[in-house]
């Protein structure tokens, strides 16, 4: 009993003293230079109980804006450094940031990045410097412009020699998910999408950093080719200003004597004496992970369905609240939680304005869940559509009779052990089961059509499976706008006419846990997984990584692979 009393007392106290550091107001000097620190993973939703607070690996994204912001807004702020380490997000997040230091430049302030890393590419952390006024490389840092590439297994023939056999139903000839485990190579339909991926994306690379830089994109293309990665290679390129360190940086950018500013205590200044976030109230709900029906104890980050529906629910009752953001960083997921989503989402649109934020992707389930919203807002790079289904199942027959196992079924109807695994689906089984994805499918094609007013057969035209750019989604009129959370927020504010009102306050739903439901839950173990990822290194083993993927023989709404473009 004095063990439990003795933890509550121990976060109540840890609790008191946060409150009380955070309340402890920041005095921001005149001259000041903001300092970000970027690197690896960034959460999509900001840390706000302990457990969270533990558990983050650095500021999130949201905060990140917040921050850069306010210095945009800040007459004490004369300039900001980014410190720039090796990323691990994508593409489109890496525009977001993008957009948001060209905010500040706006604003008249300076941005200088300063790279910082040793690998064998570093495309995407010289994409986002190349959006500052000047670029500096850290000396004995190796940052090749190496270019994009996407890595794709394909594991039937190890599945075939340990004699399992994946039965495979799908809608969809783009739907390429399943070949992962049941081909033996890369189909010519999933070549087609992944090339015209890759060259999007590169695209918008090439174009960003030669905008920024101030040089032909061609000659861009060609510095691809060469690599640069040494300091010296990489200011020869034209691709920085110069080389120096963390503790010169700012007398070679020219800003000596000026105050250094952490984010960690400018993010005590409060938002609103900056004359930000001081109007009427707007929802920030995010949706991040695999969809699935409630939050287990896998690894994984995942999006449940039952606290994002409670979530959006509140928002929708919520008098204050004058419209909703709905943030989505998701692959898919299930169908049936997908489409709980939806109809949560379709219970805002009733009632207010719902408006999404397509993150690095939303596809298939995750753009399921979006199609019902008033608009959907997506990077350029953003991964979306991938509108299909698909149903994969093992069949251990060769397996048991390569380990002599014998096995019985004993059914009553013909369907009854389609679940089972134990063997092939019978032609009838197939059938049928076939008839249930197409079921599937029209019905997300009804979501769609009903969520963007585009004909039923217009949508199946660019669906099929098929994952498209934000920029592509946008020409196809699958996406309302190009951006980020900022241009999200905007139309969120013309949807709900407040555009002519103060900057809104974000009201982040669901409400943080308190102490005591945390302590609950680690009693209970429900926030094991949690605890797990605060304790193990950020990159998980792949065989944990893929918790989460329906194996079972349920329906899913996922994208091709296992999408990672580096």
């Amino acid at each position: 009993m004095r063990r439990p009393i003795l933890w509550m007392l121990s976060l109540a106290v840890a609790a008191m003293i946060g409150a009380a550091l955070w309340s402890a107001r920041t005095r921001v000097p005149e001259n000041s230079v903001l300092v970000l620190e970027v690197g690896g993973e960034l959460d999509e939703a900001p840390a706000r109980d302990l457990l969270s607070q533990w558990q983050a690996r650095g500021p999130a994204l949201p905060t990140l804006l917040l921050l850069l912001d306010m210095a945009a807004a800040d007459a004490r702020v004369k300039a900001v450094l980014v410190h720039i380490r090796p990323l691990s997000i994508g593409y489109a997040r890496v525009q977001e940031l993008r957009d948001a230091i060209a905010h500040v430049r706006s604003s008249g302030k300076r941005v200088v990045a300063l790279v910082d890393e040793t690998s064998l590419n570093a495309t995407r952390e010289l994409y986002l410097a190349a959006a500052a006024d000047q670029t500096f490389i850290e000396p004995a840092s190796l940052a090749p412009l190496a270019g994009i590439a996407g890595q794709y297994l394909h594991l039937a023939g190890f599945f075939e020699k340990i004699g399992i056999h994946w039965q495979v139903s799908r809608v969809g000839e783009y739907k390429s998910a399943v070949e992962q485990f049941a081909a033996r190579e890369m189909s010519p339909k999933a070549r087609e999408m992944t090339d015209a991926l890759l060259d999007g994306i590169f695209a918008q690379i090439v174009e960003g950093i030669a905008k920024g830089r101030g040089i032909d994109a061609a000659e861009v293309r060609e510095l691809v080719d060469a690599a640069p990665g040494t300091p010296d290679e990489l200011v020869a390129a034209k691709l920085a200003d110069g080389v120096a360190s963390r503790q010169d940086v700012l007398e070679k950018a020219g800003l000596a004597g000026a105050n250094e500013l952490e984010a960690e205590a400018y993010a005590r200044v409060d938002a609103s004496s900056l004359g930000l976030r001081n109007g009427p109230a707007i929802a920030l709900v995010f949706g991040e992970g695999a969809i699935v029906e409630e939050r287990g104890r896998g690894f994984s980050r995942v999006f449940a369905a039952d606290e994002t529906v409670k979530a959006l629910d509140d928002a929708a009752k919520d008098d204050e609240i004058r419209a909703v953001v709905f943030r989505i960083n998701s692959p898919g997921g299930g169908a049936q939680p997908s489409d709980k989503v939806w109809r949560a989402v379709s219970r805002v649109r009733a009632v207010k304005p719902i408006v999404v934020s397509m993150a690095d992707y939303a596809a298939s389930g995750g753009y399921y869940v979006a199609s019902g919203a008033n608009a959907i807002v997506a990077q350029p790079a953003t991964l979306t559509g991938s509108i299909g289904v698909y149903l994969l199942r093992p069949s251990f027959t060769g397996l048991y009779q390569k380990l002599e196992i014998g096995r019985e079924v004993i059914e009553r109807g013909p369907y009854a052990s389609v679940t089972g695994g134990d063997r092939p689906f019978t032609a009838e089984q197939q059938a049928r089961t076939d008839s249930f994805l197409e079921t599937s499918y029209r019905d997300f094609l009804a979501r769609v059509s009903a969520g963007r007013g585009i004909p039923t057969d217009t949508v199946d035209t660019l669906a099929r499976g098929r994952v498209w750019l934000g920029s592509d989604a946008f020409a196809r009129k699958l996406v309302d706008e190009v951006g980020g959370l900022r241009t999200a927020v905007e139309r969120a504010r013309v949807e709900a006419g407040i555009q002519n009102e103060p900057d809104p306050v974000r009201r982040i739903l669901p409400t943080p846990r308190t102490a005591t439901e945390q302590l609950r839950e680690l009693i209970r173990g429900d926030a094991r997984d949690q605890l797990l990822r605060a304790l193990l290194p950020g990159d998980l083993p792949f065989a944990f990584a893929l918790d989460w993927l329906p194996l079972d023989g349920a329906l899913a709404y996922f994208p091709p692979y296992w999408i990672e473009i580096r």
